[in-house]
Formats: structure tokens, C-alpha cells, sequence
């Protein structure tokens, strides 16, 4: 008899890292080899499909041969395959072949084409924040090289869509008018979001999936990063979540939006514990494989659950109470602030789940340092030449 579950196909769709790792360890983990059609240029990351758990391996030069290399290989399956993004280019490409993929493949989607392409706009979800009764920064949109009119500084820019070049480059913090200006002459973007600069001592961050358009949602742990406090910063701390007020109101922003998948908002706390909106990713955030170390298999459990048409919440049983996550390539930090080394050393033995390092599969974690090493030898020889 068929599985309806782990007899289909499932994709990792465009990206390599630890985001799509750490989808491909968790449908591991339940029997399922995940097939993977990534980006050519690798860079320095993880090297996904160096995992014991990784299935087929295509290499794609763009969207466009991503989308052909899908459609030539998974395109007349008897059980719809699922397909997983981590990045909003790929996101957005495939939301606009909506119309092409919704009878043949299971996918994030807000119910129609270019709908998730439009909630992935800061401007958009900033509104959607708001109707929700979430509190949002002060913001204006301006054409670069105007000042804005209400925003209080400090101000921080953003770019609209984190698909624009340079997006994190245009992330710059200015206290006045005149940093504004000068922050105007290195942007790239040419319409830009100037926020109230929220100087909170934590990030506060929530991920769960939805199915039937906000229908049915669950949340798991919520995570809290002191980033500010030099003892703390290295270790990511999750919980059960009790805010029962913001997961209903984020309950409605879902259903607004009408999505359906994997989510991950994110917050700024402030020292009297109230949240303030920053963005919610419409796709399997990058910090996801600890949910599964902690029995919440968010992949599968939204693709059983999509299938399904329900989600069965009495089966889902987290199996620890509290833990901590750790980042290992957050030792980039330490080579620019060598004095930290021993907290970092510490966060690394007290962690109780790691993002590269798996003791079942250690090669994306070796391949992922034999890059950062190379990387970091580069950069030195090429700046003292």
C-alpha cells in the first residue's frame, strides 16, 4: 500500500546553507531523502547536498534552468511533490508560475499569482501588522536623497524586499539628518523605507506553518537572542510560548494574508517586554533544524498536514521543555573581536543543538568550514597585496 506521505517527492528548491540543511536533516530524520535543485555558486555555505540525507542533485545557473530542471524531472508525478524555499528570490520566481505549479506541486502560497511576491513587500506587511493591532516602528517610504517628514531618529533604512541587491548594505543606522544623507550617497536602492530605530536589548522570534490559508496554524517555541549582552549573545534560547496575545494577533496577520507554509516572525523586545514588529519571512526560516532536535518536525509536519487538509495539534508533542541553539559560523565575530574567544568557546560546550555539526552527518559541517577557511585566507591575501 502507497505512503501517501513518503511515497512523493520532496525538493529543496534554489538555495544552499544551513536553512535548506537543516529541511533536508529533518525530512531525513523521518525516512524521506530530499532531492535538491541549488544555485551553481556556492560560495562558502554548507553544501547541502553533501548530506547523507540529500536524494538527487541538480545544479541550476538561474531561476529560469531551476524551473526547467523541476518541470523535466518532477513534472508528471502521480503524488504531488513538495517544494521548499528559503530565499524570496526563489519564492517570488515560482509564485509567479502560481498558475503552472498549484495542480502539480505542493508550495508556500498566499492563493493566487504574485500574492506571496506582494506580501514579501516591508510596506505591505507593515500595514497588515497594523490592522492586526501589532505594534510597528514609525516608517516612511521616500525616494533616496529625501528626508522623511514624521520618523523620530535614530532611523535605520531599509530596502522594500530583501530581493533587491544590496539589501543588507542599505541597512544603516543614522542618528540625524546629516548620517541620513550621507547613508543616501551608499545605497543602492532607489525607494527606501526609513523606520524608527528600535534600540530593544532582544530580537524576539516565533516560527510555525499554516495550511489552508491561515485555516489552521501552529506555532512552535519561541526564541529569544539577548544580542546585546556579551555573556548571552552567542546562544539562541527557546521556550514554550505563552504570549497568547501576539500569537492571536499574528493568527489573524496569517489568515489576512492568506498563506499557506512555513513561517517566521520577527520581533524586536523591548526591556518592558512589549514586541515590535520587524518582518515575517513567508518561507522556512534559516535557524529551523532546532525544532525538529526538539520534536517538531516543521517540514514534514506541514507537508503531512497539507495533505492531510487538518492539523493533527494532539500529536505533535515537543519532547524538551527549554534549550539553547548555537550558531558555529558565528565565529566570523570573533576573528573581528578576538577577545570574545572564550565566551564563544563556552556558548559552543553549553549549546544543546548545533546548526552545522550533526554527529549522524558530519560532511556539510566539514565542507561548510573548509569553505569559511579558504574564504577568510582569500580575503587576508588579496588585502595584503
Amino acid at each position: 500500500m502507497a505512503d501517501i506521505y513518503k511515497d512523493r517527492k520532496y525538493i529543496s528548491f534554489g538555495a544552499d546553507g544551513i536553512n535548506p540543511l537543516g529541511i533536508v536533516r529533518s525530512l531525513g530524520q523521518v525516512g524521506i531523502k530530499t532531492d535538491i535543485i541549488r544555485d551553481t555558486e556556492s560560495g562558502h555555505f554548507a553544501s547541502v547536498n553533501t548530506s547523507k540525507y540529500a536524494g538527487s542533485v541538480f545544479f541550476a545557473d538561474s531561476n529560469e534552468d531551476a524551473y526547467k530542471i523541476l518541470s523535466e524531472n518532477y513534472g508528471n508525478e502521480e503524488l504531488k511533490p513538495v517544494l521548499f524555499f528559503t530565499y524570496e528570490g526563489h519564492s517570488d520566481f515560482c509564485d509567479e508560475l502560481y498558475d503552472e505549479l498549484k495542480d502539480k506541486y505542493i508550495f508556500y502560497n498566499a492563493g493566487g499569482k504574485g500574492a506571496l511576491t506582494r506580501l514579501n513587500n516591508k510596506e505591505v506587511q507593515c500595514q497588515l501588522a497594523k490592522e492586526c493591532g501589532i505594534r510597528v516602528p514609525i516608517y516612511e517610504i521616500v525616494h533616496k536623497g529625501d528626508l522623511p517628514k514624521n520618523v523620530p531618529y535614530p532611523v535605520i533604512t531599509k530596502t522594500l524586499t530583501s530581493t533587491e541587491s544590496g539589501w543588507k548594505r542599505d541597512m544603516i543606522v543614522c542618528q540625524n539628518e546629516q548620517e541620513l544623507l550621507q547613508a543616501y550617497t551608499e545605497i543602492l536602492a532607489d525607494n527606501i523605507m526609513v523606520e524608527e530605530y528600535i534600540d530593544a536589548p532582544n530580537e524576539f522570534d516565533l516560527k510555525g506553518f499554516s495550511i489552508k490559508g491561515g485555516e489552521q496554524i501552529y506555532f512552535t517555541y519561541q526564541k529569544r537572542w539577548h544580542y546585546k549582552d556579551p555573556s548571552k549573545r552567542w546562544l539562541m534560547y527557546f521556550e514554550p510560548c505563552d504570549n497568547e496575545d501576539i500569537k492571536a494577533k499574528l493568527t489573524a496577520f496569517i489568515r489576512k494574508a492568506n498563506y499557506s507554509g512555513i513561517f517566521d516572525a520577527e520581533f524586536m523586545q523591548k526591556e518592558d517586554g512589549e514586541l515590535v514588529f520587524l518582518e515575517v519571512n513567508w518561507r522556512t526560516g534559516m535557524f529551523n533544524y532546532n525544532h525538529t532536535f526538539a520534536g517538531v518536525n516543521l517540514p514534514f509536519l506541514w507537508a503531512k498536514s497539507t495533505i492531510d487538509g487538518r492539523i493533527d495539534y494532539d500529536s505533535i508533542k515537543p519532547t524538551v521543555s527549554s534549550y539553547t541553539a548555537f550558531d558555529e559560523m558565528s565565529f566570523s565575530s570573533v576573528l573581528h573581536h578576538p577577545s570574545c574567544i572564550l565566551q564563544w568557546l563556552k556558548a559552543l560546550k553549553q549549546a544543546d543543538v548545533l546548526y552545522y555539526y550533526h554527529p549522524k552527518d558530519k560532511k556539510p559541517c566539514l565542507v561548510a568550514w573548509k569553505h569559511f577557511i579558504k574564504r577568510k585566507i582569500t580575503n587576508f591575501v588579496h588585502k595584503n597585496k
